[in-house]
């Protein structure tokens, strides 16, 4: 029973000096003694102040706090205002640390290396808050790189590691507003208010301004967009963040479609936005394909019920049969094998097909006529 006791102690005891250090929460944030007993006191841990600077001039012995205001005497008394008989410690974390770098300001290989991926890869996704919660972190891992050249490589692990686009790369769209108007779309996004927006389209000399009702944020390639409703209409536009000028957050709620709520409905609104054109319908796709052209797709398939069949007219090809969305992307994706896909069904697809590669035979052969002819 003693044992238990004595442990418990040690765990409230373990667990009041991470709490004090952690309710330094800015950085190089000064707190009194009577502020940290009071934040103590808010998350149910009722201590009194005399425990709470004894246990904070542990932290500041074991060099996780510093004093920024009280006497060289280590005794309790010289930290009390003798009129209002309350103690006078101030307290931060070391200068140089950042408070918001909880407790261990070290990190693993592995947590270096996870955060140096998470900055390349989802900076652009994440909300201004999150980003500047998670950045001192990333401070720290870059000065490990940099300090310890033990772990040089990690740089070069970076450069071992990439994301290569499925299809042909792309530069981003430039725009001098894009960064600032994505942080506060992302901030609209996060606290589900509208926004005025000036958004210039192409087709027209001066730009537009609109209240709309942020609802799906997407990266296509380099390029972000927003999924929304502008002022009262009801249908979801997409909105492209690189032709929007200005942004402001709203302090009125957005309004959302009636179906939002359902499991796949902004699936759906995505796949209908980004799929820029067809029905994005669901289509039987039967296809034969060359099979040095289509190998990868017996890895990284279609569909869950994709069925791959031996051509029986070659065996240099096979058949693909597969359920697929009706969209332009599968028209592009189709056409950029050439000669090395014949698409069998459905009927209206493999007609589409067809009418494009008899027009661009056409086109081909002209400019090789005219030239001929020079």
């Amino acid at each position: 029973m003693k044992q238990k006791r004595t442990n418990k102690k040690a765990t409230d005891t373990l667990h009041r000096r991470l709490d004090m250090l952690m309710a330094f929460t800015r950085n190089n944030q000064v707190l009194t003694t009577q502020e940290i007993t009071l934040i103590l006191n808010q998350n149910g841990d009722f201590i009194d102040e005399s425990l709470v600077l004894r246990t904070l001039k542990q932290l500041e012995q074991a060099k996780l706090l510093e004093v920024v205001e009280a006497d060289d005497n280590q005794d309790n008394d010289d930290y009390i205002d003798k009129k209002t008989l309350t103690y006078t410690g101030k307290w931060r974390w070391p200068v140089g640390l950042d408070s918001r770098l909880k407790v261990l300001p070290k990190f693993t290989i592995g947590e270096v290396i996870a955060f140096r991926l998470v900055e390349l890869i989802l900076k652009p996704l994440l909300p201004r808050e999150s980003y500047e919660a998670i950045r001192p972190y990333l401070t720290v891992a870059q000065k490990q790189c940099d300090i310890q050249p033990k772990w040089q490589r990690i740089n070069q692990w970076e450069k071992k590691v990439r994301v290569i686009p499925p299809a042909q790369p792309l530069l981003p769209p430039e725009s001098p507003f894009q960064e600032k108007v994505r942080a506060v779309i992302l901030e609209a996004l996060f606290r589900d208010r509208q926004c005025r927006i000036t958004y210039q389209q192409i087709w027209r000399d001066e730009p537009a301004e609109w209240i709309i009702h942020p609802l799906c944020y997407l990266q296509r390639g380099p390029a972000f967009y927003l999924l929304c409703m502008i002022e009262d209409f009801t249908d979801v536009r997409q909105l492209a963040l690189h032709r929007m000028r200005s942004a402001k957050v709203l302090d009125s709620e957005v309004r959302k479609p009636e179906d939002f709520n359902d499991r796949d409905y902004l699936d759906r609104e995505v796949e209908r936005n980004q799929g820029m054109g067809g029905s994005s319908e669901p289509i039987r796709l039967v296809a034969r394909f060359w099979k040095r052209a289509g190998l990868h797709l017996q890895e990284t398939r279609l569909s869950a019920d994709q069925v791959i069949t031996n051509d029986e007219a070659s065996d240099g090809h096979f058949r693909i049969t597969a359920t697929v969305n009706d969209t332009a992307q599968l028209r592009w994706w189709l056409l950029s094998f050439g000669s090395n896909v014949e698409v069998i069904e459905p009927v209206e697809l493999r007609t589409e097909i067809a009418h494009n590669a008899y027009w661009m035979h056409q086109m081909y052969s002209q400019s090789q006529n005219a030239e001929a002819g020079d």
